[in-house]
């Protein structure tokens, strides 16, 4: 369901913005970054996973390939040039692996060229649906481990960075998966996301935003 929201989302804030130049960090199989990719515009996809980037490699339209970077790499890690700074990045999914979300910003808002823009996704686990959320992913740890290790954010802190790196926030859209658990084995993943519609609409009318506590925020550089 998630994916459904972050693809138009992403897609409706970057066609808000001029780029030439996109940096996608943790850009899986690409399908929310490469339907922007037209032959004016260069795309860089990093991801830690192989078999994503494979994936994403196979995406690429026919005809652009030129006009795509793959990385393998770590962002926190990774090196650029300077002298060629990126219009716009997009990360989504990823602030809640980062183990700093400061650095992880001073890193971003260091290769994004003044003037340019940042699409970010993060979630504010202090919500009551993120405490829900936690409270359900607990119970569901006693009966399998955790994939993956998150961090627990709240969006006043995540706020204050964006303030604090000259980030300056332009549009915000929220929304928040049903908190019920076992909800994947009644309803379909479109049926979660026509309901979830129903209640917050989009990026471009969000409807009850103060109930979701997933977000996907644009914002520009200063």
């Amino acid at each position: 369901m998630d994916i459904l929201f972050r693809m138009e989302s992403v897609r409706a804030f970057a066609e808000k913005v001029q780029w030439q130049h996109m940096l996608d960090i943790g850009c899986g199989d690409g399908s929310i970054s490469l339907p922007l990719l037209t032959s004016s515009r260069h795309l860089t996809l990093m991801d830690l996973s192989a078999s994503m980037l494979r994936l994403a490699q196979d995406r690429i339209p026919k005809g652009l390939a030129g006009n795509v970077v793959i990385r393998n790499e770590n962002f926190s890690e990774a090196v650029f040039d300077d002298s060629v700074p990126f219009d716009l990045i997009v990360t989504v999914g990823v602030m809640a692996h980062v183990n700093s979300a400061d650095a992880f910003l001073a890193k971003i808002r260091r290769h994004l060229r003044p003037g340019g823009s940042l699409i970010i996704e993060f979630t504010d686990s202090r919500h009551i649906v993120g405490r829900v959320g936690r409270f359900m992913g607990r119970i569901k740890e006693r009966l399998a481990p955790a994939r993956y290790e998150t961090n627990k954010l709240a969006s006043g802190e995540v706020v204050a960075l964006f303030e604090k790196h000259q980030l300056r926030l332009v549009s915000t859209f929220r929304y928040a998966r049903i908190p019920l658990p076992g909800i994947d084995k009644i309803l379909s993943h479109r049926v979660q996301y026509l309901i979830v519609r129903r209640i917050f609409n989009n990026c471009c009318k969000n409807t009850n935003a103060q109930l979701g506590n997933e977000y996907i925020c644009l914002l520009a550089a200063e």
